[in-house]
């Protein structure tokens, strides 16, 4: 069993080391392909160690492609697992080239991986054809499973949507031993994710400068790392809030922010399906989301949970944030059914599902 990763970072990677943890040793040994040693190689220590490792040493796609090309002859996987819209749209194309093996792709919406290209619209088309070539098709939301359905007409049983794995176990004892790292009473707000235009922090911070400007006394701090952090910065300072939001970097040890803050929010403008929320809801803090395509709305439950927003629209946010900072029993209620939400969500009811999938592929 063959899973190819660009590098070890981000979302995509956090659940192959999760699907990982929990494959099935009786049946499968486990290998890991990475195009190049980045900033991702922070989760190599999660890998686990019987797992085998491939590193190209590629950076570029075009690059990267033959040497895994003649990695796969090498190693003759039973199924190949690509995470990627670009890996997966490469693979596809090499089809021809490559030894026999099951290829199982997990699609997001393919576009959206190939936004800042010229070429989008007609690399997507040209993408729609070449998925119908996947033996299997995995969608991490039912909303993309079904627009695929009606862009690509799959063979019955090609596509099946199963959502990314949280390991809450895991989470939630080594967020019952941390200590806290805000050195304030708080109440904390809390945003993680890559400091790029898709998360929406420009919006949280709008929306924040209207909760500070209510008179609640608050602190946003912003979990992550990206092309946006001078940009997100000089905005703070322009809606005069340098002394209440705190831009941490990347941190080793999330679950120590989940655990301590009061409140998450999800400012996105579009997602796959939001690891950080599952993780968040697995360490019991409860969420304001924008509703943005796809899969925040199979998370996050309005009034359960959390509360479900209109997309993009700042000034629900503020005023969702203003009543739940100004009533800790509403926060209390939602952060008591926070962790039994994800039940379904949980490593080893997610796993088992594509411990199947990988048998039935395989002939076993």
């Amino acid at each position: 069993m063959l899973f190819v990763l660009p590098t070890l970072g981000g979302g995509a990677a956090r659940v192959v080391i999760t699907l990982l943890r929990h494959l099935d040793r009786t049946r499968f040994e486990p290998h890991l392909v990475i195009f190049y040693r980045f900033y991702g190689f922070w989760f190599a220590s999660e890998v686990p160690d019987d797992v085998v490792m491939h590193v190209l040493e590629a950076r570029r796609a075009r690059n990267a492609m033959p040497k895994l090309v003649r990695l796969l002859w090498r190693v003759r996987p039973a199924v190949v697992v690509a995470t990627q819209g670009y890996i997966n749209f490469l693979l596809l194309l090499a089809r021809p080239v490559l030894p026999r093996t099951k290829l199982v792709i997990r699609e997001v919406i393919g576009e959206r991986y190939m936004e800042h290209n010229r070429y989008r619209d007609v690399l997507y088309r040209c993408y729609l054809r070449l998925v119908r070539k996947a033996d299997r098709i995995v969608t991490q939301t039912a909303a993309v499973a079904e627009r695929l359905g009606r862009e690509i007409a799959p063979r019955p049983g090609q596509v099946e949507c199963i959502h990314n794995p949280v390991d809450a176990e895991r989470l939630a004892a080594a967020a019952a031993r941390s200590t806290s790292p805000f050195t304030d009473p708080g109440p904390h707000v809390l945003a993680m994710g890559r400091l790029t235009r898709q998360k929406g922090f420009d919006l949280l911070l709008e929306a924040f400068a209207r909760v500070c400007a209510e008179g609640v006394r608050a602190r946003l701090t912003i979990v992550g790392i990206g092309e946006l952090e001078t940009e997100l910065g000089a905005r703070a300072r322009a809606l005069g809030l340098a002394d209440v939001v705190d831009f941490v970097g990347f941190q080793e040890q999330p679950e120590r922010f989940f655990a301590h803050a009061d409140v998450f929010v999800l400012s996105s403008r579009y997602e796959g399906m939001p690891n950080v929320a599952l993780e968040a809801l697995a360490c019991g803090l409860p969420i304001v989301a924008f509703d943005c395509p796809y899969g925040v709305s199979e998370i996050v439950r309005d009034g359960v949970n959390g509360r479900l927003l209109p997309a993009g629209d700042v000034g629900a946010l503020a005023a969702a944030l203003l009543d739940l900072l100004r009533d800790p029993s509403a926060l209390a209620r939602l952060r008591a059914a926070a962790a039994d939400s994800v039940r379904s969500f949980t490593a080893p009811v997610v796993s088992a599902r594509w411990n199947a999938i990988f048998a039935e592929l395989a002939g076993d």
